[in-house]
């Protein structure tokens, strides 16, 4: 059996970054796992999401699309504008 090969999609400089995408992935049933320089709880500096290889194209394509706002959400289900007039 050939083993795995993981490759980084993006880097963060922050866990909280890299913990929410590997949340948006997950939701996408896209494995990815942190990788750090995070040698003392606190003190990292590069948080690196990785994935299988396989994958990474998905995976770009999703950290791609943009993120709706709830009023942006709201007019593509509806069609009506917010009281403030946003989409």
């Amino acid at each position: 059996m050939q083993e795995q090969t993981w490759v980084s999609v993006v880097v963060y400089s922050d866990r909280a970054s890299a913990e929410a995408t590997l949340g948006l992935l997950s939701s996408d049933s896209i494995p990815a796992y942190i990788s750090s320089d995070e040698h003392v709880p606190g003190l990292g500096t590069s948080f690196a999401v990785l994935v299988p290889f396989d994958d990474r194209h998905r995976a770009h394509w999703l950290l791609k699309e943009p993120v709706l706002s709830d009023q942006e959400l709201t007019y593509l289900a509806t069609g009506e504008l917010t009281e403030n007039g946003e989409r």
